[in-house]
This record gives structure tokens, sequence and C-alpha cells, in this order.
């Protein structure tokens, strides 16, 4: 199935097919599998292979039967298994759909089809001439009774039905395609442009210009080809696979600007095909415009088609870094900006949730503190003041200290704050001079017992680029430094070393723990440190928005902020910390009203759905998950139906999430 979408994403023309056999608009994208290997796809647009036996008994089959009493469903079951080479399996369930379908055209057409893969070609001619009794002799109906006569060799016969059918139906794309082949293996390229002309000139015809076109356009006629497509959509005469059609002939032929002309302003990814959007979407991106771009790729997010979900997140990538390249720094004047200093004193991730205290184990009130500044840049020469979009280095300066804060909270009896200055309206401030610790005891509060600071920065770019990372520990008590750790390591080794000078500077305050405050934590490994980095500068941002520090004009990739723990979570189950992370940046896109949650509902329900088979921490967050989808419904009937004392720290987070707006 998957094949003819990918031959619409690129341009390729199709060999044209012999059987009415439509596809299905949602088929699985997949590369090439092996031919004894079929190709699934999950809630999250993640590819499964299986191998054919195994689909066929434990996917195909019952779901055929449990499509038995509905005709739509099963039709398309029907197509599905044809697409797949299941043809022998389809007898009994094609003669149920005559039964029950109360469209006889489409029943005796996919019966008439499935006949004919099993050689029964008498059974065949039978239900088309019964479907033909029914409705009368429609172009589709011909067209595969020609095919019948044409499998028995009887080709005049086959050749007078399927004029007939054209006849009846010139818009018919298998019967079209089928006679303009013929007119081709005949009588040449003449013929088959007269051909296309003569079924050009019937009445209503529309299809037969769109290959005229495609033949223009391969003969460098561009010209003649838009004035044939002008000619069609101006009439409103195509069907949802035409713009398809029309978007890959003009990309494969370079014509990118005209599928903006052309396309855009008629697309509606509701009842056109999907395909036509994805080929829109690379024509954005080839002429680099990704403000129209991302318009579409949220309305085609919105479809929440997994096969399509790859594409849509390479799009994503692309029109963000495209933004990210044009994107000029902004000076800045100090004096102008308003400064202030955000205090953060829970894992950025426990923010979001609504202060759910019966899940998270809270520091005792008397805890001494540790303080984590955010790091500055390590820097050659000075630099201007000016806003500018985030890079690596303004990632990590920030989660850096908020990882560490994280491991103080959960590896030691400190309770945590992470400090860093914000610019109102702009975002975080991004220091390249060095923090003097000395200047910090008599500002930090006096239940601090230390504190960290640090620089961070890079040599070299790509594989050649290396990282320095150095972190001082300052006594409050004392009122002095107690050490330095630091280390220069490649890209690949930064998280190692992240998580070794952790270690090291936690125990030279002689406070480290052995067991996590909670016990659902674990602390990420060396090669998953890098991605848990960046989930925490993501998700400091998602807070910054949520908390109306910075506008919501400020985000970019918020798509990928937002998924960037999903897929945390689906390739590391076990770990219950991704799965908190994910629902915490829902719940902020939600807080400041992210058009693009929606986008979300499926896969977080099918996530829920695991999380409470396998008891998850995750599980009892439901009603938050109910919250940001708007289900009502389910959450009153969860306050209604169990037994909550709403005076306890559940019950209290409940009425929260409740009454969150």
């Amino acid at each position: 199935m998957f094949k003819k979408l990918l031959s619409s994403l690129t341009g390729k023309k199709e060999s044209p097919s012999t059987q009415e056999e439509p596809q299905q608009a949602h088929a699985a994208a997949a590369p090439e599998p092996d031919e004894e290997m079929i190709v699934a796809y999950d809630a999250n647009g993640r590819q499964m292979h299986i191998t054919r036996s195994d689909w066929r008994d434990k996917v195909f089959l019952p779901g055929l039967e449990q499509k038995w009493d509905d005709a739509a469903g099963l039709y398309d079951a029907l197509l599905g298994g044809l697409n797949d080479g299941f043809a022998a399996d389809l007898i009994p369930a094609a003669a149920r759909l005559v039964e029950i379908d109360d469209d006889p055209e489409r029943s005796h057409t996919i019966q008439g089809i499935v006949l004919m893969k099993n050689n029964q070609l008498d059974e065949a001619e039978s239900t088309l001439k019964t479907g033909m009794a029914k409705v009368g002799a429609t172009g589709i109906l011909l067209t595969n009774l020609a095919k019948v006569f044409a499998e028995r060799g009887d080709d005049a016969r086959a050749d007078e039905l399927l004029w007939q059918a054209i006849e009846a139906d010139p818009n018919q794309d298998n019967g079209l395609v089928w006679w303009a082949t013929l007119k081709q293996e005949r009588e040449g390229e003449a013929g088959y442009v007269a051909g296309l002309k003569t079924v050009a000139a019937l009445p209503g015809s529309w299809r037969a210009q769109l290959w005229l076109a495609r033949h223009h356009l391969e003969h460098k006629n561009a010209a003649a080809a838009k004035a044939l497509y002008e000619e069609v959509l101006a009439g409103g005469r195509y069907d949802s696979r035409s713009l398809m059609m029309i978007s890959g002939d003009l990309g494969q032929n370079g014509e990118i600007s005209l599928i903006v002309e052309l396309i855009a302003p008629i697309y509606d990814e509701h009842r056109h095909d999907p395909m036509a959007g994805i080929n829109l979407l690379r024509a954005y991106q080839e002429l680099g415009n990704p403000e129209e771009g991302e318009k579409l790729l949220s309305r085609m997010y919105a479809l929440d088609i997994p096969p399509l979900k790859q594409y849509l997140d390479e799009f994503a990538q692309a029109f963000h870094q495209m933004r990210k390249e044009s994107a000029q720094g902004t000076p800045t004047d100090p004096g102008q900006v308003e400064i202030s200093t955000l205090a953060i004193s829970q894992p950025i991730w426990h923010y979001g949730l609504y202060k759910a205290d019966w899940l998270f184990t809270r520091k005792p009130p008397e805890a001494d503190t540790i303080g984590f500044f955010a790091l500055s840049k390590i820097t050659a020469e000075a630099t201007p003041a000016e806003s500018q979009r985030e890079d690596d280095v303004g990632r990590l300066v920030r989660a850096i200290p908020l990882y560490l804060a994280e491991a103080a909270h959960y590896w030691t009896p400190f309770a945590a704050q992470c400090y860093f200055q914000i610019a109102a309206g702009i975002g975080p401030v991004l220091s390249s001079h060095s923090t003097d610790g000395n200047a910090l005891f008599d500002l930090v509060p006096p239940t601090m017992k230390y504190f960290i600071t640090g620089q961070l920065g890079f040599t070299g770019e790509g594989e050649q680029r290396q990282w320095q990372l150095s972190l001082t520990l300052w006594d409050c008590t004392l009122r002095k430094e107690c050490g330095t750790e630091s280390g220069t390591v490649a890209q690949s080794e930064l998280g190692a070393l992240v998580l070794n000078l952790e270690q090291r500077l936690l125990a030279k305050t002689g406070s480290v723990t052995t067991e996590p405050l909670d016990a659902f934590y674990a602390r990420p490994s060396a090669d998953a440190m890098d991605i848990y980095l960046n989930e925490l500068g993501q998700a400091f941002t998602l807070t910054l928005v949520a908390t109306q520090y910075i506008p919501r004009s400020a985000l970019w990739g918020e798509r990928a902020m937002l998924e960037w723990p999903l897929n945390m979570a689906l390739q590391w189950p076990q770990a219950e910390v991704p799965k908190l992370m994910y629902l915490s940046g829902l719940s902020k896109a939600f807080d400041y009203q992210s058009e693009v949650v929606g986008e979300y509902r499926k896969r977080t329900l099918e996530l829920l759905r695991v999380a409470t088979q396998e008891s998850s921490e995750m599980a009892r967050l439901a009603p938050l998950v109910w919250k940001i989808f708007g289900m009502d419904d389910e959450l009153a009937a969860y306050r209604q139906s169990r037994t909550v004392d709403f005076s306890s720290d559940y019950g209290q987070w409940l009425t929260r999430v409740t009454e969150k707006k």
C-alpha cells in the first residue's frame, strides 16, 4: 500500500494498474520491507515489522471478523487484504459485503475483484453483471467486467467494454489509464496523446486533462500544463486524490512554485489526500518559506495519521532550522531591560503537575539548602548584550544546574534551589562573565549551606567539538570556596562528565544518600544524559512561557519540546520520570493555551492505558490527562465514583486539577 504514497511524495510515476483497487488514504508508509514482512504503525507513528503469517493470523483475520456487520469497515478491510496479498482469505468476506452493503456498486465491484484474484472468472462476471442489474452499467463495473474478458484473452470484447466504461465515466481512473496504456502500446506516443484528447473531449471529462498536463510537463511545456490544471481546478472538477497527482507531477518536473500557486489556495486536509499536503510542505521547504510551512504543518498534525508523523516531524525540524539560521541577534540596552531572578525549588518536571504532593516526597521545612546558579559561558572575547535564539550553550548552562539541583534533591538531605536571571519579555540571561561566589554570600538565604557556580564552553565544531565544563562548590558557613571540579571532553562524553562531576561535588558536602528520595526515581545513565539534559532545558522554556516570564512568540519548536519526553518514555518504558516529564509539559502547554495540545490526545491516552495496566506512577495522574483534553465526563465520574478524602493531599490535588482553567 505504502509504495503509492511514497510515489506521490517524490513525484515518481507509477505503472498504471489494470484493476480497480482504490488505495486507503491512511495506508502505512515504510521503507521497502522484506518480502515476507508487513510494516505496521502504532499510535505514535513508530514502525513495526511483523511477519506476513503473524499479521494474517493475529491482526488481519481477527480484524476482518470484527467488521463482519460493518459494511464500510468490511470494505476497507477487503481493500487492505487485497493490497497485502490475502485475496485467498477474502471470498467469504466479499460475499458478506454483498449481503449487508447498501451500496451495490461498491460491494459487487470488490467481490468481482476478489473473485478475479482467485481466478474465478465466471463468478466474477456474474457478480459484476448482478451489480449492473441493480445500479446500471457504471464505469467502475464496466471496467472490471472488461478485465474479466481480458483475463480470458478476449481482447476485442474487453476493448468494447472498456470504451463503454469510459463513456459512462471518463474520470474513472483505472479505466482511463488502462485505455491510454493500450493506445500507447498499440499506436505509440502519438496514439497515447490522441487517446487522452479523445477522452478529454467527452462531456464532464477532467481526469484526462491531468494526464495530458503530465505529458506537457515531461516535454517541458509548463505553460500548457498550467492552463489545463487551472481549467480543472477552476471548475472544481477533481476528486480527493487529484491534488496529490498534480503536486507530485509538478514537483517531479521542478515546477515547485506552481505547487504553491495552484494547490495552496484550495488544499483542504480534511477532503483531499494527505500526500498532497506532504508535497505542499516540501514545496514550502524548497522555497524557503517556513512561515506558511508551519501553518500547514499544524493542520496536518491535527489529522493524527500515524504513518505520516515521521514526515511531519522531519518538516518541523527543517522549518525550525530555517528559522534558526535566519534569526539575527537584536542589540539590547541592558539599562532598558528589567532583570529578575527566578528561583526553582523543585525538579523542573514537578512543575505543571499541580503540586502533586501525594506523589513527591517533600523535604522537611528545617532542611538546609544547597543552591545552583546558571553557568556562565566561556568565551574568548567580550560580546555585546543582545537578544538571540537559544543555542546549545544557552540550553546547557541552565540544564546542567537544573540536573545538579535535581540530583541534590533526590540524593542528599538538602533542599535544592536553582537561580536564573530572566530579562522581562525576552528570556534567560546568558552571562559571559564568570560568577564570583564571594559576591553571593550576602545574597543567598540564611538556610543555604552550599552553592555551586560554574562555566561552560566549547571549541571546534561538529565531531571535533570539545566541551569545557567547570563547577565550583562554595561553603556559606565558612564563606569560602571548597573546590573546583572540571573536565574537557568530546560531545559524546559530556553526559558522563556531568554525572562524574555531580557525584564528586555532592561527595564534598558529605551528605549523599544511597537511596533516592522517591523510590521511582532513577539516575539517568551516561548514554541517556544528553537526551535528559535536552529535556530539562526544554522543560525550563515551557515553564517560562506557562508562567508568562517570556511571551508565547518566543517559543520555537513547540512540538519537539512536547514530544521529546514522550519519545523518552517510549524508548525507556520502565522509567517513570520521562512519563511525568511528558505530562508536566502537556500541562504547561494547556496553561498557556497551546493550539497543538489536542494533537497528543490519542498518544497520551494510550500511554495512560499502558501505565494503568502496569501500575505506573503515571496512572494516578489520569485526572490531569482528562482535564488537559477536555474529558469532563471522565473527570466528573472519577470524582463521584471513588471514595476520595478531599482533605488529603490527593483530594486537594484533585480539586486543584478540576478547577484548573
